[in-house]
């Protein structure tokens, strides 16, 4: 099993706190508006992270974030099709003024410690 498909399956039915699920979140639009310091690679396993939340049968997530999330994502999952690219842009914006750069690294690690 590839990484992704591990954190994928993890995050199904890993039980993520409040501050946890914003934290994907952040950094899913973070990924889309590309002003991720990621690479490549482990912005698509934050994407398949995020996908499993959503596939996590205990989580509900801000419907109207999650749609828009769902929808702009194209054959490239870590960039947005065109016509989101500015809904993106300005959600991440609006919800991400005041993270705190300590606990999205931590919330990071977390991820990398359970994509084995």
């Amino acid at each position: 099993m590839d990484d992704m498909s591990t954190v994928y399956e993890w995050a199904k039915t890993y039980s993520f706190d409040e501050t946890e699920l914003q934290y994907a979140t952040i950094l899913t639009l973070q990924i889309l508006d590309n002003v991720s310091n990621l690479d490549y690679d482990n912005c698509n396993l934050f994407i398949s992270l995020y996908e499993g939340i959503c596939d996590n049968a205990q989580i509900e997530f801000n419907g109207k974030i999650n749609q828009l999330i769902a929808l702009s994502i194209g054959d490239d999952p870590i960039t947005p099709k065109k016509e989101y690219k500015e809904a993106i842009h300005s959600l991440r914006v609006a919800i991400a003024k005041n993270i705190d750069d300590e606990y999205m690294n931590s919330f990071k690690q977390l991820v990398w410690d359970n994509q084995d």
